[in-house]
């Protein structure tokens, strides 16, 4: 029996906290655990390396940002060392396997028809990455870093993730230990029945990223890039063995804060790509 376990990978805007050993150290354990069941584990960690944060970082240090994440993404790679876990595999997002997989991944939603370019309007955070809608500021600002959201237009590709609606509802409804805690479960459910706006998925006014395949003027959004990490590292982390028996992955294990990228837009996305979906994903609150 196969057992494929994954912490998120952790973003290089700043140096590892007490959070990140959290999450690492738990996986571990339940790697650990299932290696010693006589289960084939594979056990994998690793630095998101792309965006404007990242950019801005770099930056800020006087360095160019692949200076920036190669200088982070080593602090990463030695507090798993430094905690003694038995991680099978460190990727990273800069890696040129990962970068060809996701444009491979983003190719298949075109192909499915589930790409369109629009022009958007919204109130975007650089803290988290990410647009925001009014009604959900508080005093203004955004929930999650307490930043205000500038106003921000571009011309992007968007996934339709309105079409997914019906089946993550149902998907959701027949599988309701898919997410853990319950609690975690029945708010991932709430933002499907609220109703699914559709989503960008490029950028067009940064270049740190991987590029869209068919418009180069466009660099895959950060999270959709970061997301597929689950996937591509299966591709090329052993050299000469077929790690594709490992997926459908097992168990995610993250923080509450990227609990709708995970449990609403990734699934969303596989289905779209034609993938199975995770067993499961565990959630975790902040220390």
């Amino acid at each position: 029996m196969t057992f494929f376990i994954t912490t998120p990978i952790y973003y290089v805007n700043a140096d590892p906290h007490l959070g990140h050993a959290y999450s690492t150290i738990a996986a571990d354990i339940l790697a650990r655990h299932h290696r010693q069941r006589g289960e084939d584990v594979f056990f994998l960690t690793g630095t998101d390396e792309h965006g404007n944060k990242v950019a801005q970082a770099a930056a800020e240090r006087g360095l160019s940002p692949r200076e920036h994440c190669d200088q982070v993404s080593e602090r990463f790679r030695a507090l798993a060392g430094l905690l003694d876990v038995s991680n099978d595999f460190f990727i990273r997002t800069t890696d040129p396997q990962h970068e060809a997989f996701v444009q491979q991944f983003v190719q298949r939603l075109q192909d499915a028809g589930d790409i369109e370019k629009r022009t958007y309007g919204g109130l975007y955070c650089t803290a988290c990455e990410g647009f925001w809608y009014e009604r959900d500021l508080v005093d203004g600002k955004c929930p999650d870093h307490g930043i205000e959201p500038v106003w921000l237009e571009e011309e992007n590709y968007y996934f339709l993730l309105s079409r997914y609606q019906e089946r993550l509802a149902e998907f959701f409804r027949a599988n309701p230990d898919w997410v853990k805690p319950r609690s975690r479960y029945n708010e991932a459910l709430s933002f499907i029945e609220q109703g699914l706006e559709d989503i960008s998925i490029s950028r067009s006014s940064i270049t740190w990223g991987v590029p869209v395949p068919w418009d180069t003027e466009q660099v895959i959004y950060v999270w959709v890039d970061a997301l597929i990490n689950y996937l591509s590292a299966l591709t090329y982390a052993r050299p000469g063995d077929d790690l594709s028996r490992f997926w459908p992955a097992r168990l995610h294990i993250m923080a509450k804060d990227i609990l709708k990228f995970h449990a609403v837009i990734w699934p969303a996305l596989l289905m779209s790509a034609g993938y199975d979906l995770p067993s499961g994903e565990l959630i975790h609150g902040y220390l």
